[in-house]
C-alpha cells in the first residue's frame, strides 16, 4: 500500500465469510501508554474532588440562605403584630414561638424607652431556629410610636 500504510485483514463470521474487511492502519502510529492514561485519571479525579466540594458548599450556602429568609420573615411579622394590635408594650423581654414554612421559630422580644422620647419605644426581635442557640438568625430593630387614644 501507498504512502507506508499496512492494511490488516479480518475475516467476517457469518454469512458470506469469503470477504474480508481491511482497516487502514497509519505506520508508526500508537495508542495511549499506561502512564498517559493513569495522569488523565488522576486529573480528572482532582477536578470531581473540586467540583463535589464546591457544589456542597453552594448547597449548604443555599440552606442557610434560606433559614435567614424565613427568621427575617418571623421577625417582620412580629413586628407587624405589634403595629396591628396598637398596644402600647412595656419595657420588658417577651419569649414565643411561630410558625412558618412548616417549622417552628423561637423569638425574642426586647422592649426599651428611648431616653429623650417617651412616646417611642424600641423593639428588639431576635429569631432562632432553637431556643437555646447562641446567635440569631435575624435581628430585627423597630420604633413604635405611642398608639392615639
Amino acid at each position: 500500500m501507498a504512502g507506508g500504510e499496512r492494511a490488516l485483514i479480518r475475516r467476517v463470521a457469518g454469512p458470506g465469510c469469503g470477504r474480508h474487511f481491511r482497516a487502514p492502519v497509519v505506520a508508526g502510529a500508537r495508542g495511549f501508554t499506561l502512564l498517559e492514561v493513569m495522569v488523565a485519571l488522576a486529573v480528572l479525579a482532582i477536578s470531581l474532588g473540586a467540583l463535589s466540594k464546591g457544589i456542597g458548599l453552594y448547597l449548604d450556602n443555599a440552606s442557610y440562605l434560606q433559614e435567614k429568609t424565613f427568621a427575617t420573615w418571623v421577625a417582620q411579622n412580629r413586628a407587624t403584630e405589634l403595629q396591628i394590635l396598637h398596644s402600647w408594650p412595656k419595657p420588658d423581654t417577651t419569649k414565643g414561638t411561630s410558625q412558618l414554612a412548616g417549622q417552628e421559630w423561637h423569638w425574642v422580644q426586647t422592649v426599651t424607652t428611648i431616653e429623650d422620647r417617651p412616646e417611642i419605644r424600641q423593639v428588639r426581635i431576635e429569631v432562632r431556629r432553637q431556643p437555646d442557640d447562641k446567635r440569631p438568625l435575624a435581628t430585627l430593630i423597630a420604633l413604635l410610636g405611642q398608639p392615639a387614644q
